[in-house]
């Protein structure tokens, strides 16, 4: 049973594709490979405001993201993991919009 209910994280011991180099790089792994790995990241393309939804949707599931470093979060997620930023999965966009 428990297994199930572990079921979407992914093992943080798996380590993934490495993060690009960056001063928030360090926070990024920090605050978001305790639960999984970070291909959960790399394999991601969003734009800013999916970036900003996600990290509020980690919040709720106990990422601690410090609001003085929320900023610098989006801005990094976004200039490396942004859409456009290659690699085969790519958000669907929620709202419908043709921009970003």
């Amino acid at each position: 049973m428990a297994s199930v209910s572990l079921a979407s994280a992914q093992a943080p011991g798996a380590p993934g594709k490495p993060l690009p180099p960056g001063p928030t790089q360090p926070k990024i792994k920090a605050a978001c490979t305790q639960c999984h790995a970070t291909d959960r990241i790399t394999e991601q393309h969003l734009t800013r405001q999916q970036w900003s939804e996600e990290l509020q949707k980690m919040e709720g599931l106990g990422a601690v993201i410090p609001d003085s470093d929320r900023n610098a979060f989006l801005t990094y997620l976004t200039k490396n993991f942004g859409p456009g930023k290659g690699g085969a999965k790519t958000a669907v966009k929620k709202f419908g919009s043709a921009t970003n």
